[in-house]
C-alpha cells in the first residue's frame, strides 16, 4: 500500500515516545500507564459523564472556558508535558524563531504560536500529548474538581481529534519554547 507511513504510538501514553516529546523524564508520566491506571482513568471518564451540569455550564462560555484552561495547564503538575526541545527545535526549523512583540501586538505572537504548533501537531503527536494529559483525569475527579476534570476531558479530546490548536497545545508550547530559550540562554 502507497502512502504516508505513519508511526504507532503507545496509545496510553507513557514510553520513549513521550519522554522524545515531552519533559516527562524521570517524573510518572515517563512510564506507560499499567492497567490498573488504564482502570482509574476509566472509571475517572465514566464518573465524568454524570456531571452533566458541569459541563454544561463550561461549554457555556467558550472564551471563559478557554482562558480557565490556559490558567489550569499554566500549573506546575503539567510542567512534564511541556514541549521537549526536540520539538521546540522543529517548530523553529518550520516556522522560524518566534517574534518579539511589542504591547498590542499579542496577535502576531498569537499566529506565529498557532502556526509552529501545527507545524508539528501530526496525528500520532496529538495522540500521545492527549493520552498523557487525560492520565491527569482520576486525580481531578477523586478530589472532586470537576470544572478541572472538564478541561482536561476537553483539551485531550479537542487535541486528539481536532485540526486546532487547543487551550493545552498552546500552553504546553508556550511553556515548551520559555523553558528552551531558558535553557540556552544560560549555555551561552
Amino acid at each position: 500500500m502507497r502512502g504516508r507511513s505513519v508511526r504507532t504510538a503507545e496509545r496510553a501514553g507513557g514510553g520513549e515516545e513521550a519522554t522524545r516529546l515531552t519533559r516527562c523524564a524521570g517524573t510518572w508520566l515517563a512510564q506507560p500507564p499499567d492497567a490498573a491506571e488504564q482502570e482509574r482513568i476509566a472509571e475517572a471518564s465514566r464518573r465524568l459523564q454524570e456531571q452533566r451540569a458541569v459541563a454544561t455550564e463550561f461549554y457555556r462560555d467558550m472564551d471563559a472556558a478557554s482562558a480557565f484552561c490556559i490558567e489550569l495547564f499554566r500549573g506546575t503538575a503539567f510542567a512534564p508535558l511541556h514541549f521537549s526541545d526536540e520539538l521546540v527545535e522543529q517548530m523553529i526549523a518550520r516556522v522560524g524563531e518566534p517574534p518579539v512583540v511589542e504591547e498590542g501586538e499579542e496577535q502576531h505572537f498569537s499566529d506565529y504560536l498557532r502556526r509552529a504548533v501545527l507545524s508539528v501537531a501530526s496525528p500520532n503527536t496529538r495522540r500521545l500529548l492527549a493520552a498523557q494529559l487525560r492520565r491527569y483525569l482520576p486525580h481531578y475527579v477523586e478530589t472532586r474538581r470537576w470544572k478541572e476534570a472538564v478541561a482536561v476531558d476537553f483539551n485531550a479530546f479537542r487535541t486528539a481529534l481536532g485540526n486546532e490548536v487547543s487551550p493545552f497545545l498552546a500552553q504546553m508550547a508556550l511553556a515548551g519554547l520559555a523553558d528552551y530559550y531558558e535553557a540556552h540562554e544560560e549555555q551561552e
